[in-house]
């Protein structure tokens, strides 16, 4: 089965801030708190997934494309929150390279899941020649989550809810583009020590209830490790 490996770019950073909002919220860090997300996200599905970014450091738009390039990435995402001189202004839109076909249909997949999962205006996918889309050997979309400018959606920017909603979306938005389930994440991936990741995972293959309201690290009594192990013993006579 092939590894996809995907670029997620966090626009701007360092001392570009990208766009400013009414209150003084810098798209920078709403970049990429949903990239991180993202990352994690198509992680957890067995994606390769590489930041231009991991921190708040100024990134050219020359070395952001020279990295996927050079690890020949399958896909590049850019997130952006969108900035206009019209503070009424909202919604969301994805843009893809003029005439890449592929790119369109990504952009496509994308916008609508983010559009379904955060609930904002549809501006739709549209085409234009950013650097990073013009410039990257792979398929490339850049995404404009919601308008910074607009105190309302500001104030949903600022929402961590809101953000991991986004990330969601967009996730959604590229598995389905790459013909993958989405997959909903379980306590497993916050809660389980690492020794114990493989067990619990088996046990969730398994179909094993592991959400009966019990928490994961609470001691187990005597009591209920032999009846675990009774209860073994009867169905496997081992």
């Amino acid at each position: 089965m092939k590894v996809y490996k995907v670029y997620i770019d966090p626009g701007h950073g360092g001392s570009d801030p990208g766009a400013l909002g009414p209150t003084g919220l810098k798209e920078k860090d709403i970049n990429l708190g949903i990239a991180f997300k993202v990352g994690q996200i198509l992680q957890r599905h067995g994606i390769s997934t590489l930041l231009t970014r991991q921190d708040d450091r100024r990134v050219e738009l020359i070395d952001r494309v020279k990295m996927a390039n050079n690890d020949r990435a399958d896909y590049f995402i850019s997130i952006h929150a969108n900035s206009a001189s019209n503070p009424a202004a909202m919604g969301t839109e994805t843009f893809a390279f003029p005439n890449s076909d592929i790119g369109t249909k990504l952009a496509d997949a994308v916008q609508k899941s983010l559009v379904n999962e955060i609930g904002l205006a549809n501006r739709g996918v549209k085409h234009g020649d950013f650097f990073v889309l013009k410039n990257t050997k792979m398929p490339a979309i850049l995404v404009e989550v919601a308008f910074i400018n607009n105190p309302k959606e500001e104030k949903l920017l600022k929402d961590q809810n809101f953000s991991d909603k986004a990330a969601t979306g967009i996730s959604k938005g590229i598995l389905m583009f790459l013909g993958m389930e989405y997959k909903e994440e379980n306590y497993i991936d916050k809660n389980i020590s690492p020794w114990a990741k493989d067990a619990m995972e088996w046990a969730t293959d398994k179909e094993i209830n592991l959400t009966d309201g019990s928490m994961p690290k609470e001691p187990i009594s005597l009591e209920r490790l032999i009846t675990i192990l009774h209860r073994y013993h009867n169905l496997f006579g081992k």
